[in-house]
């Protein structure tokens, strides 16, 4: 029967979604240059009650608006802090819906097996992997985005219940909380690009628009209009001026080409992108298929969001992942013809598979060597991810050349699945060891005491806030600073990295009092004006 069809391929994906994105979840510590500004944001509002106006070292947080931070809150809670576990646990969770979304998106617009295989495809892809990991508003905006979009294309292309336009709307509201106006925005081009592309302009009358709006602003408004009513203005004025206008049009700390996303998305894709060039080659002559409502909807959507954020000056890229779903389906709609015989499996899908496949595992199964030769302590390591990759590699090149479409597909997911458990369990908690700045941090708090200030030099990226307890932690920009508090109260703990140190030049001058390493930069805590070591 199909609902029974249906429960074993939702309780696949589940399972499988589990396994990927949960297991040792909370395992490595906060890495910059995000998590640890969260965490101490989400730690800050739940040590004071504050549940309307972020802030991160004393000062406004207006990059993003607050639902990541309630989603946050209430797993602390919960658990009774935040803790590394419960800063992901939101971004785990929406990449567990969004796979869920992508298989109904699928089943919904093109076919079932489309929808499982689409999922799959999604579920497994790199960015996904990593985002489903990593303590950031994005994977959460991409899950309530696509949600939204699912709900639009039920009411519109199958003639869905009125109440589904609603929570179309509704979830467009949870997007913009999560990560701004384009929550709004995107879908609503996306959307207009459809009913322009079919000239169904009469087909908007249905769309409950002044129900909709009222949806929309009851759910968004109360949050930005307390916000900027607690701020005098100020945060919705950053938000708008800065997060959007600004960084839209002058690359706000992150300007790239136009032309980035064409390099950035290809890599992010793995290891599905080698099978996109095949795909596109072999429905060249079939563009009479965006005839269909639901591929022409998944093929609007993906060109909108791609070519929406490569005329922005601002590019990274994890702006994409709202166009992994389409991409998704796209490829899971080739394998899906492919396993059906309805295409060949032609020279350009075989050669570009078994190229990528052959290389993957004999790159896996230099990993230990190179390990050995640099890096002694990830031996061991090395080589579990090894064989899982050479392992799989083979086994999907053997498919490709025996052309067996199923086992190629599956084989490749699989391979995906034991590297990501491998990765989890076993690469990163050695590469936190290098990353964290927990041990640095934990001697700076039990060495300066609590009632004396602590400040650092030249670095905005909160990374020790977090982990000593310190609400603010001043940030000095030049050496005269310095100098000024150290002649007003005669000494002072100061946090500095190692390369800095002569630019502060005699102004620095004290006891080290501790000294560590976090990622590639080497840190100092000096007590400066107190005779002592060298500095």
């Amino acid at each position: 029967m199909a609902w029974e069809r249906n429960f074993r391929e939702i309780f696949l994906l589940i399972l499988l979604a589990i396994l990927l994105y949960f297991p040792a979840l909370g395992w490595r510590d906060v890495w910059a240059p995000v998590e640890p500004r969260y965490a101490e944001i989400a730690r800050v509002m739940l040590a004071k009650g504050e549940w309307i106006v972020p802030t991160v070292n004393g000062a406004l947080y207006t990059d993003k608006p607050i639902l990541y931070f309630w989603l946050v809150l209430v797993g602390s809670k919960l658990a009774g802090a935040v803790n590394e576990w419960t800063m992901r646990l939101p971004s785990a969770l929406s990449a567990l819906g969004l796979v869920l979304t992508t298989y109904f998106l699928g089943r919904d617009l093109l076919s079932p097996r489309v929808g499982l295989l689409g999922a799959i495809v999604l579920a497994t892809s790199a960015r996904v992997l990593w985002e489903a990991r990593w303590a950031h508003t994005d994977m959460a905006f991409t899950f309530f985005f696509t949600l939204s979009l699912y709900f639009f294309s039920r009411a519109m292309l199958r003639k869905g219940k009125p109440k589904e336009f609603l929570l179309a709307y509704a979830l467009m509201a949870l997007a913009t909380l999560t990560k701004g106006l384009i929550g709004l925005v995107l879908p609503g081009v996306i959307v207009a690009a459809f009913v322009a592309v079919r000239r169904e302009w009469r087909a908007v009358l249905q769309w409950r628009v002044p129900s909709g709006i009222l949806v929309f602003l009851s759910i968004a408004a109360p949050w930005f209009l307390s916000v900027s009513l607690a701020t005098e203005g100020k945060w919705l004025r950053e938000f708008i001026f800065t997060h959007h206008i600004e960084r839209y049009t002058s690359g706000l700390g992150h300007r790239q080409p136009f032309y980035y996303y064409l390099v950035s998305f290809p890599a992010d894709f793995l290891p599905w992108t080698v099978f996109l060039p095949p795909a596109i080659w072999a429905c060249r002559s079939r563009l009479k298929l965006l005839r269909e409502p639901g591929a022409l909807f998944l093929f609007l959507w993906f060109m909108a969001v791609f070519l929406f954020f490569s005329l922005s000056d601002t590019k990274r890229d994890l702006y994409l992942l709202p166009l992994f779903p389409p991409a998704a389906l796209f490829a899971a709609c080739y394998f899906a013809s492919l396993m059906d015989g309805e295409i060949a499996q032609d020279f350009l899908y075989r050669s570009l598979g078994q190229l990528f496949f052959n290389l993957l595992w004999i790159g896996a199964l230099s990993l230990p060597v190179i390990a050995w030769l640099y890096q002694r302590e990830a031996f061991w390591i090395s080589l579990p991810v090894a064989l899982v990759f050479a392992g799989g590699a083979l086994m999907t090149a053997a498919g490709i050349w025996r052309k067996f479409p199923a086992r190629v597909f599956f084989s490749t997911a699989v391979t995906v699945l034991l590297g990501a458990l491998s990765a989890s369990l076993l690469v990163l908690p050695f590469v936190d060891s290098y990353k964290s700045p927990r041990a640095f941090a934990f001697a700076v708090g039990r060495i300066v005491p609590s009632a004396q200030p602590l400040y650092i030099y030249a670095d905005t990226m909160n990374d020790f806030n977090f982990y000593t307890g310190r609400e603010v932690i001043p940030v000095l920009s030049s050496p005269a600073e310095l100098e000024s508090i150290v002649a007003r109260a005669g000494t002072a703990y100061l946090v500095v990295r190692e390369r800095d140190v002569q630019r502060l030049g005699s102004g620095a001058a004290g006891e080290i009092l501790a000294e560590g390493r976090v990622g590639d930069k080497k840190w100092r805590l000096i007590q400066v004006g107190k005779r002592g070591n060298e500095s």
